[in-house]
């Protein structure tokens, strides 16, 4: 037997495995399409000056990938290609994605609509034609392998890349990655844990294509971790203004996780599994499998740890008012939004990967149903009912004239029947509804405050929701979840010398004497809804104005926040009687 030097072994590629994990990539080739030509997008990248031009020219891109992805060329100018046309794409995309990232909610635009997923498709496809070169080099003998790495490399960072930009614009869309992209970057984190390639440092794309250079270096692993950290934190539960600053504290390393090999696993309760070729993103149990690759593991110790201080920090500094110590990403934060942000973080990474309203567990049309959107809308229609009114002065009309759908609320019972809403799935503390979206779909956003009737019995006692849910599985359809608050609420009043008292603090308010709030019940509490910029300081007494005179409160602890609201906990209430030994009643 001939022993080989180390350094001679390694340079004929013989420490790799001859079979090794392949990475399965099927594109429409066509043996006839020519290579596409770039000259019309050089031109117009030089003239354009319009948002109109920079939609053409982002299709314009879009089609030469496509011919790109139907063309049988070697691999040696496919990832020219690809280098070009990222260079012609990127920059423009962080343009879009900072000018539609600032709001979104249900309906979406047309025009954000179209070019979003136009941006979504574009990535799909350079994910793809990254996939076809590392294909490629995983196919390859294990001399031309070793002489391979850095391609293999730079061809792994950009998959990863691209999947993560696909799911931050999917994001602000409320759509998911695909299993197949779940399945690509799966077998990929494999492939570079099989070939010992995680610790390589490269060039991002910001570094290498964008004059905004947030982080000089980074790891395809790196990035490969921030997908599932998203992926965990559930885009679709965030309001899109946050989820730019979500996508940008992960990219800077303020929130982490680990992976490791299946051996080193120390604690089963931190750890999920990571199976090669699977659809899934990852699992929190072992599971069957189908291949004869260890799955890796994803250790959540440490962004679980970050999550709970932040959470317990941000709650001691509202009932102290004392300073504490933040996280960076969440200190640039107004304290009324610190809160919110560090509840929703907290929230949602607990809740993982249980989601009731997802599994739409029914189907059922719901004529009779109302909706009333936002802290002022549904003030005035629970007064508007507590004065015994009729529905005239409150519903509204929302007649598609096209499909003649998405009549969410309306002025009379016969008209409500054009309305396609179906209820998808109901218990004590959750509704999901689903629609068919148009330009006339009532305009929600997540955290908004819901006054909800499914049908007639609930049009004098509607539920309060809160929108904690938008999701669009499929084009054209949308999904709203809403988290039940309260099944009884009462539109009440603070008096302003409250104000005045130092138990409320607002924003400046001239000329009003009274602030509007809520009192919610539920079975097991009584609490107290506040419009975004009303604070109350927790642990003290409120005066309150309500239907049936002045009534004192001992105000709890608070219990959620979110961008248009908070709600505060309610412990006790009685009622107060003026000189005269009457109860005062509001008129």
């Amino acid at each position: 037997m001939t022993f080989l030097p180390q350094w001679l072994y390694n340079w004929l590629g013989l420490n790799f495995p001859a079979q090794r994990i392949p990475l399965t990539v099927i594109l429409p080739l066509v043996k006839s399409t020519p290579l596409p030509v770039l000259n019309a997008l050089y031109q117009l990248q030089k003239t354009r000056a319009t948002e109109d031009e920079d939609v053409q020219f982002l299709r314009l891109i879009l089609k030469n990938l496509k011919q790109l992805n139907r063309c049988d060329t070697s691999i040696t100018q496919r990832e020219e290609y690809n280098h070009r046309l990222a260079a012609l794409f990127y920059p423009l995309t962080q343009v879009m994605v900072g000018r539609f990232g600032k709001d979104g909610g249900v309906p979406d635009s047309q025009v954000r609509a179209q070019t979003l997923d136009t941006l979504i498709a574009i990535c799909t496809e350079f994910a793809s034609s990254y996939g076809v070169i590392i294909q490629y080099y995983q196919q390859c003998s294990r001399f031309r392998y070793a002489r391979s790495l850095k391609k293999l490399d730079l061809a792994a960072l950009r998959l990863f890349e691209f999947l993560k930009m696909e799911q931050s614009i999917k994001g602000l869309r409320y759509q998911e990655l695909s299993e197949k992209s779940w399945a690509m970057a799966n077998t990929l984190i494999h492939i570079l844990a099989a070939s010992e390639r995680l610790s390589v440092v490269l060039k991002p794309l910001d570094q290498t294509y964008s004059a905004e250079r947030a982080v000089a270096t980074t790891r395809a692993v790196d990035v490969y971790l921030s997908i599932q950290m998203s992926e965990r934190l559930q885009l679709s539960f965030w309001p899109v203004q946050w989820q730019s600053w979500l996508q940008r504290s992960i990219g800077l390393g303020d929130l982490k996780i680990g992976l490791s090999v299946l051996s080193e696993q120390t604690n089963k309760s931190q750890v999920s599994f990571v199976y090669c070729y699977d659809p899934t993103p990852s699992s929190f149990t072992p599971k069957l499998n189908k291949t004869s690759v260890e799955p890796l593991l994803l250790q959540w110790d440490q962004l679980q740890q970050s999550l709970t201080s932040d959470f317990a920090q941000v709650l001691r500094s509202r009932q102290s008012e004392c300073q504490v110590t933040l996280s960076k990403h969440l200190s640039l934060f107004h304290p009324n939004e610190q809160l919110a942000l560090a509840q929703l973080q907290f929230d949602r990474f607990n809740a993982y990967p249980i989601r009731t309203a997802a599994k739409l567990d029914q189907e059922k049309e719901v004529p009779d149903l109302r909706i009333f959107i936002g802290f002022k809308d549904v003030f005035a229609l629970l007064r508007h009912i507590a004065s015994g009114g009729t529905w005239k002065p409150i519903g509204q009309r929302m007649t598609d004239l096209l499909a003649r759908h998405s009549a969410v609320f309306s002025d009379d019972a016969d008209a409500s029947v054009e309305s396609t809403w179906s209820l998808r799935h109901q218990d004590n503390s959750l509704i999901c509804l689903s629609s068919l979206e148009s330009r006339h779909t009532t305009h929600m956003h997540i955290g908004d405050l819901a006054a909800c009737m499914l049908e007639q019995s609930d049009w004098h006692q509607p539920k309060l929701c809160v929108i904690q849910r938008i999701l669009r599985p499929q084009a054209g359809r949308v999904y709203v979840e809403m988290q039940v608050l309260s099944e009884q609420s009462e539109a009440i009043f603070f008096e302003s010398q409250v104000l005045n008292q130092g138990n409320l603090s607002t924003d400046p308010m001239p000329g009003n004497e009274l602030v509007q709030a809520i009192r919610g019940k539920n079975a097991n509490a009584t609490h107290l809804i506040l419009p975004r910029g009303v604070r109350l300081m927790s642990e003290g007494q409120v005066t309150m104005n309500t239907k049936n005179g002045m009534e004192l409160a001992q105000l709890g602890h608070i219990m959620s926040a979110t961008k248009s609201f908070s709600m505060y906990a309610l412990r006790r209430s009685r009622p107060i009687r003026d000189l005269h030994g009457a109860d005062r009643v509001l008129a």
